[in-house]
């Protein structure tokens, strides 16, 4: 894949650069990225838009100069609600909240590609990783894990307010597919309360609040899963975040 030289850097990460090239975002990739993980974001990407969630369409994916692996897809045009809420009055915030709330419940609603990765495999696998919990809690939470089973809803496993674009038509487009699984709403709400918790605490309980509340869903169901979650996200080293993420898992017995 080529890259021009007008490229803008979107996001920088470890293990990846994201590039804006005129009407293209392109992910590059690290060489250590294995490729079967960028054709299976592309692959999926490709079956969330094909069962008709507003979602970027897949250009290319290919080799870069340096080994590694890319993966292009459209630019959608448009501003991230996260950028909205920071912009916006309290009474404002409030109301934007509440339709990024509406969307992830309809995309969760919306039926699931059969050969999507499994949500409950992706969790069990993850905590497994994580091999400084003590093992006898570590087994008890992918015990837990194994209760997913069964339910086939999409779950985007990332979503949160800086992968919603309002579009210059008006229109509501989720990017960033990578984590995208099978499985259970309340399990991918709990992914979005602790995205909230870590990065913007101050609207976690008005998320959950409202996710409960338009998803017809007692809290209880959703913090049941929180420790779950949270010993998944231990699994991808973020050091930021670790000490509330310990903290959620050691309240396993809380959310029974």
């Amino acid at each position: 894949m080529v890259i021009s030289d007008n490229k803008v850097v979107l996001v920088e990460r470890a293990e990846k650069v994201v590039y804006q090239d005129g009407a293209k975002v392109i992910k590059a990739f690290k060489p250590s990225k294995p490729a079967s993980d960028v054709l299976n974001e592309a692959l999926n990407l490709s079956r969330i838009a094909e069962a008709g969630v507003a979602a970027p369409k897949v250009i290319e994916v290919s080799q870069t100069e340096d080994g590694g692996w890319a993966l292009s897809h459209e630019f959608i045009p448009g501003t991230t609600v996260r950028k909205l809420m920071d912009e916006a009055d309290a009474a404002k915030k409030s109301e934007i909240l509440a339709k990024f709330v509406d969307l992830q419940v309809s995309v969760q609603n919306t039926k699931a590609p059969a050969l999507l990765n499994s949500q409950r495999a992706k969790f069990k696998t993850m905590i497994e990783k994580v091999k400084d919990l003590d093992p006898t809690q570590r087994y008890e939470l992918e015990m837990r894990a194994d209760r997913m089973r069964g339910h086939h809803f999409i779950c985007h496993g990332d979503f949160n307010p800086s992968n919603v674009i309002i579009g210059e038509d008006g229109k509501a487009y989720v990017v960033d597919w990578a984590h995208v699984t099978r499985g259970l709403p309340e399990a991918d709400a709990a992914m979005t309360y602790i995205l909230f918790k870590m990065y913007h605490a101050d609207q976690a309980e008005e998320y959950l609040d409202l996710y409960s509340a338009k998803a017809d869903m007692p809290k209880q169901k959703i913090m049941y899963w929180v420790p779950v979650v949270a010993a998944a996200e231990l699994a991808r080293g973020r050091k930021d975040s670790e000490e509330m993420l310990k903290s959620f898992v050691e309240a396993t017995n809380d959310y029974e």
